[in-house]
């Protein structure tokens, strides 16, 4: 009973709906008519006298709409170049600064001078660790470069193993930015 009812319900309310949707097409018909009717009526009244003034008018123009997309073709230009010479000064601070590493290495490279090479050579490994210890990472690190392989381990296998770490790291670092330059 109750399915009854409300199937009789829903039949009622797409009927109405229809008969809304049926109205408003057809009122949507008749506004669509009038404005074609109005439309038509008054392209009849243009004189031929308007119509060349319009033509008359687009000639007129014609000249400066080229200019104008010209210049607004200018504009475009001038900001593209302003963009390419932002990147450029960025290009050219990126270059300063890696011409200021390769200056920063050269230096790591000179602190470790022969002479100062042999002295560590010749000394003890434990001696040698106390003194590369308590000396700057950057010297430290290109004297154990420096050093032939035997006596560089021995030297921080006498050291701390975090300042070993540290100094061996620094010291890969720069054989791989070596290998990387050429």
């Amino acid at each position: 009973m109750m399915v009854k009812a409300a199937t009789a319900s829903i039949r009622r309310k797409s009927y109405c709906g229809e008969w809304l949707r049926h109205r408003l097409a057809g009122i949507g018909c008749l506004i669509l008519i009038l404005s074609l009717v109005s439309t038509a009526a008054f392209a009849e009244d243009v004189p031929a006298e308007q119509a060349s003034d319009q033509l008359r008018y687009c000639e007129a123009i014609h000249d400066s709409a080229r200019e104008a997309r010209a210049a607004w073709q200018a504009q475009a230009l001038l900001e593209i170049e302003a963009r390419i010479e932002a990147r450029l000064e960025d290009l050219a601070r990126e270059r300063a600064a890696y011409e200021d590493y390769l200056a920063r290495r050269e230096d790591f490279l000179r602190r470790a001078e022969e002479g100062v090479i042999e002295i560590y050579a010749r000394m003890r490994p434990d001696a040698a660790a106390a003194q590369l210890a308590v000396m700057d990472n950057s010297t430290a690190s290109a004297v154990i470069a420096k050093l032939n392989p035997r006596q560089a381990s021995a030297i921080l296998n006498e050291m701390e193993p975090d300042r070993a770490a540290l100094l061996t790291r620094t010291v890969a670092g720069s054989a791989l930015d070596q290998e990387n330059a050429l």
